[in-house]
């Protein structure tokens, strides 16, 4: 037996679904999140593309097996877990039929009930219902309480869509449901940013998560690349392991966007000064995509000495193995040398084609097309030291912004490697060694937290 839909009930100057509903000052917004299970056959369903795009249900034939629980209306959000609202009605037709003989097929809509304020029913519940695997918010390992204002990304790639407070309660006798809306929002801070799981993760079959990708996936400069560009080898392990990833909104009240590691204590679930880290956080207009590698302790003796004046024996550079030269020449170098050697090899092994066509493991030294600001923390108050590099994708270039408009897109059907190496630019630095990865798994945004105030 089918459990029964869950209930959104949005305050009026809450915008989520703003694109697809007139949210008047006069009305209380039910958004009810519903699974339709539909049999094999037609449906008898009349589709249309909504003016801000996606589908919706212009009507229902009497004879359609899902007449009672579907209406027009509705507008269609998942297909089988294949998000569906960046496809207009055509392509939704196509996908249905293409599994008409199935046993069944998971229809997910969202459905608009709507209420006068000052009704007489004064008891509501607000509640959040999430579309990647359509888990529970308390089995769910991604679940959390977030403040209002937090945002998804919409077609220009900038945040519209406020977020829900997960939790449920009651409104009490005489209280505005606005006033129910703040205090519960208030109520639910986290100490601690919740971040993405290890994959595998069965409660979202396997999605909303990262890995860590084989490094002999990746081709890099050999011995003689200098002399015959041709010569590209699979690399060694990982120089510094991957940590962990998070993908964070951000809204109007959210705090800076650079230098996350000293101003926010909750990113990496509240671990990320637990060990000296490397975090490449990447910055976009709605959000921030961070990742997280642990340092290796003869690295953070060169970090040491090049900020904190430490005294401390370091080996000798001739003793070093050519990508230990580079990585150390990196860390302690000026920020141009930096820019010049900090290289991104972005893969995508899943995905729509157009997506794996344009990222596509080519190198990129992604200090010299975006923005990007350096810090060091050094240890302090039980915290470890910290080095992070902030890449503002806003400022990319063309190609760079059609990848980055793709991947933004179809995010939620993408596998991506973002891969990081310092490139060799003389003999004494080949070959050259990854110097770690992290495999993002089809990223959910309606999951993801808000970057929180200051």
């Amino acid at each position: 037996m089918r459990p029964p839909p869950s209930s959104l009930c949005l305050h009026p100057a809450s915008s989520l679904f703003a694109d697809y509903y007139d949210l008047s000052p006069n009305k209380l917004i039910m958004a009810v999140v519903v699974d339709i299970i539909a049999p094999p056959g037609a449906l008898g369903l009349v589709l249309g593309t909504h003016p801000q795009g996606g589908p919706i249900v212009q009507d229902v034939r009497r004879d359609s097996p899902l007449s009672g629980q579907v209406q027009a209306g509705d507008k269609i959000i998942s297909v089988d877990d294949d998000d569906v609202r960046v496809l207009n009605h055509s392509n939704v037709i196509q996908l249905l039929r293409d599994k008409i003989t199935n046993n069944e097929r998971r229809i997910t809509i969202i459905r608009e009930e709507s209420k006068p304020q000052g009704s007489p029913e004064r008891r509501s519940s607000i509640s959040r219902r999430t579309l990647a695997g359509l888990v529970g918010a308390a089995k769910s390992p991604r679940s959390r309480s977030t403040e209002p204002g937090s945002h998804e990304p919409d077609e220009s790639g900038r945040p519209t869509v406020n977020k829900i407070i997960s939790c449920h309660e009651t409104i009490d006798d005489g209280e505005d449901v606005n006033e129910c809306t703040n205090r519960l929002s208030n109520g639910l801070h986290l100490d601690h940013i919740p971040t993405l799981p290890r994959f595998p993760v069965l409660e979202t079959k396997d999605r909303n998560c990262w890995s860590e990708p084989t490094h002999t996936n990746f081709g890099i400069r050999g011995h003689n690349y200098l002399v015959d560009p041709k010569n590209k080898i699979p690399s060694g392990p990982y120089l510094f392991t991957a940590r962990g990833a998070d993908l964070i909104l951000t809204s109007d009240k959210s705090g800076p966007r650079t230098e996350i590691a000293e101003t926010y204590n909750s990113i990496l679930a509240g671990h990320a000064r637990s060990t000296p880290t490397f975090i490449i956080n990447f910055i976009f207009d709605w959000g921030i995509l961070v990742n997280y590698f642990e340092i290796p302790a003869m690295y953070v003796s060169f970090l040491r000495a090049r900020y904190e004046g430490s005294n401390q024996d370091l080996p000798p550079m001739e003793n070093l193995q050519p990508h230990e030269r580079a990585i150390i020449r990196f860390l302690v170098g000026s920020d141009d040398h930096r820019n010049a050697t900090l290289k991104l090899i972005p893969k995508c092994p899943e995905g729509p084609w157009a997506v794996r066509q344009l990222v596509n493991g080519k190198p990129a030294l992604i200090g010299k097309r975006l923005p990007t600001q350096y810090s060091y923390h050094p240890a302090k108050d039980g915290k470890q030291e910290c080095f992070e590099a902030d890449l503002d994708t806003r400022e990319t270039d063309r190609v760079g912004k059609k990848a980055i408009s793709l991947c933004r897109r179809y995010m939620t059907s993408v596998t991506l490697d973002v891969g990081i190496v310092i490139e060799g630019t003389n003999t004494s630095e080949l070959p050259e060694q990854m110097l770690g990865c992290v495999r993002i798994h089809r990223l959910d945004p309606l999951m993801a937290p808000t970057l929180p105030s200051r």
